[in-house]
């Protein structure tokens, strides 16, 4: 036998909305609230990460970064043309993010061509010592 479901008396617990659905309510209410915050939030150009960028690839090109670490060096540089075609296009969330990227590709690039430059001097060093050590043994056997 069928029973419409609008004939059925409802209890007291599908009446009224128990403690989880008031949470889980709550909950999504919450989340509308504070995402609606954050896409109303003006951005704001990212001025310092920017500026940080520029500054690690001008500091990375003093050190002839170009020479040891070219490719690091290219893509900071692409990032940050990247990240000012952002400012522009008013997408300040990417472009802080990509200045961020070009800030750590130019570092990149500084430590890389120190390490180099590091590793020719101990190779300059080590041919001066091996010089001296034939030095040494041709005076010794000479004597």
């Amino acid at each position: 036998m069928f029973i419409p479901p609008w004939s059925v008396e409802m209890s007291k617990s599908t009446q009224y909305p128990t403690g989880r659905r008031i949470a889980g309510i709550a909950g999504v209410l919450g989340a509308a609230l504070i995402l609606g915050a954050c896409a109303s939030t003006p951005q704001i150009e990212p001025t310092s990460s920017l500026d940080a960028a520029r500054t690690a690839i001008s500091n990375a090109e003093k050190i002839d970064a170009g020479h040891y670490a070219g490719a690091e060096l290219d893509a900071a540089r692409q990032k940050l043309q990247s990240a000012n075609r952002a400012v522009s296009e008013n997408n300040m969330m990417m472009a802080d993010r990509l200045a961020q990227e070009a800030r750590v590709e130019a570092e990149l690039a500084s430590a890389r061509a120190e390490s180099k430059k590091a590793e020719e001097v101990n190779i300059e060093l080590i041919k001066g010592v091996e010089a001296l050590t034939e030095e040494l043994q041709r005076g010794g056997a000479a004597q």
